[in-house]
């Protein structure tokens, strides 16, 4: 999302760069616009790349474990890990860029304690990612950070 690659990416790539420039210092968005803050999970494009991440996945990991990870252990842990990034995105990304993630982002229901260590780790991931740059890519998994060696606290 910070470098162009392939053409199919280079929406996603767009998007990203136009949210760093309407990033402001305080981490808020110019003019409160939530564009580039959630996915849209239910949109069009939200569905394609949804197939698309997960065919990649599934793909990948299917030709790496199989057959000793059956297809449908694959496919049931692929879709989870999807779930779990949405979720994360659309919670804490949307709290760190001063939205109330109860009127937008959220599956209706849910409800993270931003208070809790936990989640004032995360957010404070992502505002370093806004505030270094090169650094703390994965919001959702950062672990990946620490693997790749683009953490920094």
């Amino acid at each position: 999302m910070h470098k162009e690659s392939f053409a199919i990416f280079d929406q996603v790539y767009i998007n990203h760069k136009a949210h760093h420039l309407n990033t402001k210092s305080d981490y808020s968005i110019v003019n409160n616009d939530p564009k580039y803050i959630c996915f849209e999970v239910f949109s069009v494009d939200g569905i394609i790349q949804m197939l698309i991440v997960f065919s990649i996945n599934t793909a990948v990991f299917y030709m790496l474990f199989y057959p000793t990870i059956s297809l449908s252990v694959i496919s049931f842990t692929i879709m989870a890990m999807l779930a779990i990034n949405i979720v994360v995105w659309n919670t804490y990304h949307a709290h760190v860029h001063g939205f109330d993630t109860s009127i937008i982002c959220n599956p209706p229901g849910l409800k993270i304690d931003m208070s809790n260590p936990i989640s004032q780790w995360y957010i404070q991931n992502h505002q370093t990612h806004h505030a270094k740059k090169n650094t703390n890519y994965n919001i959702v998994f950062p672990c990946a950070d620490f693997i790749f060696g683009t953490y920094s606290d």
